[in-house]
């Protein structure tokens, strides 16, 4: 096989090799006020910021208002967990719209994924801490 058909092939391989899914997504990080809104972006298959604090937020807890917008290309959610317990949903929507939603949050750790199909797999997922 010529160098050059060896060459192309390879990088062809390497360059698929990348698009797999179950890697870790980018760590994006942020964190806003227990006053503020909480903008999420979706997009195919990340969250941005996936890493959030909720800073300032009262002994009881926070009552936080997320805004999920769907810049991707698919239709996108977000499931807002406690462990296994769900404590905010939205249902999914379509690419170009924003959705909202307000929780009760008490200070600890919780989780949010998209679980269309295998988003969360594929990365579509992150970390919320109410402090």
């Amino acid at each position: 096989m010529p160098l050059g058909r060896i060459l192309c092939t390879t990088g062809a391989a390497l360059a698929l090799a990348g698009c797999g899914g179950d890697q870790d997504p980018p760590d994006v990080p942020a964190t806003v006020s227990a006053s503020e809104p909480l903008t999420v972006v979706a997009r195919e298959y990340l969250f941005s910021p996936n890493r959030v604090t909720i800073a300032n937020a009262p002994a009881k807890g926070a009552r936080q208002r997320i805004e999920l917008e769907n810049r991707g290309e698919l239709a996108h959610n977000i499931e807002l967990l406690d462990g296994d317990r769900i404590v905010g949903r939205l249902r999914s929507f379509p690419a170009g719209q924003r959705r909202d939603l307000t929780v009760d949050l008490p200070p600890g750790e919780y989780r949010f994924v998209c679980t269309v199909a295998d988003h969360d797999e594929k990365g579509m997922r992150g970390t919320l801490t109410v402090r």
